[in-house]
């Protein structure tokens, strides 16, 4: 029979170790946010790579480009769902726009067995460059319906996995916009933020603002 000691402590880990997950979240929350460039300018900015943002690459972009971002807006959203498939269509304008100037072209979905990692995007560079790409929309006044959080984590150490996060002004409600899973270009997964704490992964069916996202994404119009 085992001592009460044991199960005494075990008891004490089953208090802990939620705490002490928690507490990490919220420590690499602040770490992965303090990176976000919150007044860069579309001439004027850093591109995360390399994986853990060990890389930063200024870029700039000229008119030309940045009037492809605002095409992106066109027509205005009429509903916080369409300004979100917008949102979604523009963080993967964004890693078109940069690829070269930054070396990312080549940047593959979850960012797994490539060898030069100068060319890959890991959660925390993710993370980080849609959360500068979502301040440099909202700075030119394309967001009516949302606002910028800062970057939100999952995972504790084990299965880390960070994102950037919307805020939807009218109901409170916070949207992840997680541009990791899919290659360079693509629209990034934009879901309630909730979803994607629980662990949301592509294939789990759960409707998305990423028209024209990979693996047929649904984006109807009743979509979060």
């Amino acid at each position: 029979m085992a001592h009460p000691t044991a199960f005494l402590n075990l008891r004490i880990l089953a208090v802990l170790i939620p705490i002490l997950l928690t507490g990490c979240s919220a420590l690499e929350e602040h770490r992965v946010g303090a990176m976000v460039e919150h007044d860069a300018t579309p001439t004027a900015f850093r591109v995360c790579h390399g994986s853990g943002c060990r890389i930063e690459t200024p870029v700039a972009l000229d008119d030309r480009a940045w009037s492809r971002v605002r095409a992106m807006f066109e027509p205005a959203p009429e509903t916080a769902i369409e300004e979100r498939r917008q949102i979604a269509g523009a963080i993967g304008l964004m890693e078109q726009l940069v690829a070269k100037p930054a070396g990312t072209a080549m940047d593959v979905g979850r960012n797994l067995a490539v060898a030069d990692q100068s060319t890959q995007l890991d959660c925390v560079d993710e993370a980080v460059n849609s959360s500068t790409y979502l301040h440099l929309i909202a700075a030119d006044g394309l967001l009516r319906f949302h606002a910028v959080d800062p970057p939100a984590h999952r995972g504790g150490v084990i299965l880390a996995h960070n994102t950037a996060v919307l805020r939807e002004l009218a109901t409170g409600q916070r949207y992840a916009v997680d541009s990791w899973f899919y290659d360079n270009g693509a629209p990034a997964v934009v879901l309630p933020l909730q979803t994607w704490l629980d662990g949301w992964e592509p294939g789990d069916g759960i409707p998305v603002a990423s028209a024209g996202a990979p693996t047929g994404l649904q984006s109807s119009a009743g979509a979060p």
